[in-house]
């Protein structure tokens, strides 16, 4: 993979916590290209903590032996998802029920981000809420 943020919309440099992008059909299709592997966790009708646990276990295929906790969700992600796109969809119901737990979600994903980048790999999470007093860049194809 190319390590211009211009020319591969999923470097290792471009690791991090963003908006979702309008075409996110295009995105998904040059993950596929650069060799992203791509996961779309609903969150629809998620309004607490457990209930985001289980879904990110679910559409992240994590193992049966995780913790459903914070750690062992912070743990996964640097253990298993090394050059990856995270589509969160139908972040709203979360971030207006448990604020302080989707802010802490979006902490957990941009800490993987930072990890994986330091050691040359993707980690991408694109959402369509932003956090209370928290302003996310939207994700750009280019």
């Amino acid at each position: 993979m190319s390590s211009t943020p211009g020319r591969n919309p999923f470097a290792p440099a471009r690791s991090g916590v963003y908006l979702a992008p309008d075409d996110l059909d295009a995105l998904r299709d040059a993950a596929g290209k650069s060799g992203i592997s791509w996961f779309e966790p609903n969150l629809a009708g998620v309004a607490s903590k457990r209930e985001f646990l289980t879904a990110c276990a679910k559409s992240l295929r994590l193992p049966k032996s995780f913790g459903a906790n914070w750690d062992a969700l912070a743990d996964c992600l640097k253990d298993l998802l090394a050059d990856c796109a995270v589509n969160c969809r139908h972040c709203e119901a979360f971030a207006e029920a448990a604020p302080e737990d989707y802010a802490m979600a979006l902490e957990i994903f941009q800490d993987a981000a930072g990890f994986w980048e330091d050691r040359g790999s993707t980690f991408v999470v694109l959402v369509d809420a932003e956090p209370d007093g928290v302003r996310l860049r939207r994700f750009a194809a280019s």
